[in-house]
């Protein structure tokens, strides 16, 4: 599954050294072994190890095709490293350690959600509704932890996201269209800092108009009316004429959108 994922990256607080020959063996376990021997593998490792191989063991889920592959493979790595950081947590001793590790089951959490949102253009994996509301429980859970670790506004910007992303996909139209109103409040405030005047325009930056076309898409899904969405792509589009520094991310922005559109429609 290739996908360019918007993700939450985590702190490097657990950084810790592999070698080529574990990292080369973590991936041809994911391809040719699958979930348990994986899951075995990194158990053998200390913490910090732990924490990069389960980062790895994603990305070959993510980044690289190979026959087999599953969705429900990469959710059963995910939820053993989010479980794995749990458990670390309810042992540690100190509370700073504690908070690193919620917030890494955080991280984890997150990735794991926006890896099963149908928004990825060029993603063709098959995904059920299981997956969707796996993905629906882990952005909750998500949104749960971000407030304990008093989390800023981007990481509550992308969390409402996800959680509004798969309420779309299970046809929670209502539930999505508020996520996708709270997800862009958050980026409103993003966009506000970054000293950007807020506003529905094609200078209105990433983050808003991604937030926009998203809640564009919930109208859609609720009402039937696709013009909201029509003008973010038509901001996008000027955007990309007028903000040469943003065409990059603005084409990125547009053509998740339409890709995601075309699923639901299929649906």
């Amino acid at each position: 599954m290739k996908a360019l994922a918007l993700v939450f990256v985590a702190a490097a607080a657990f950084a810790a050294g592999l070698t080529d020959e574990e990292t080369a063996t973590l991936r041809d376990m994911v391809i040719s072994e699958g979930p348990e021997a994986v899951i075995g593998y990194i158990a053998g490792f200390d913490l910090a190890q732990r924490v990069e191989l389960y980062e790895l063991a994603r990305e070959t889920y993510i980044f690289d095709t190979f026959p087999g592959e599953e969705l429900d493979d990469l959710v059963a790595i995910a939820d053993c490293a989010i479980e794995d950081m749990l458990r670390e947590a309810r042992e540690a001793d100190d509370t700073l350690v504690r908070m690193m590790l919620l917030d890494q089951a955080n991280v984890f959490s997150y990735n794991l959600s926006a890896d099963l949102a149908e928004c990825w253009p060029g993603d063709t994996l098959t995904r059920y509704p299981r997956h969707f509301e796996r993905g629906l429980s882990a952005a909750l859970q998500c949104l749960e932890w971000r407030y304990f670790l008093e989390k800023l506004n981007y990481p509550f910007f992308l969390a409402h996201w996800a959680a509004g992303m798969h309420q779309l996909s299970l046809g929670m139209n209502e539930q999505a269209l508020y996520n996708m109103v709270r997800s862009m409040n958050y980026a409103e405030q993003i966009t506000a800092d970054n000293g950007i005047a807020i506003g529905f325009y094609p200078g209105a930056g990433f983050e808003l108009l991604l937030a926009h076309g998203y809640y564009g898409l919930a109208l859609l899904q609720a009402t039937g009316d696709p013009s909201h969405f029509d003008r973010t792509i038509e901001h996008l589009e000027a955007g990309i004429e007028q903000y040469p520094d943003w065409a990059e991310d603005y084409t990125f922005a547009m053509e998740q959108l339409l890709w995601t559109r075309q699923r639901l429609e299929s649906r």
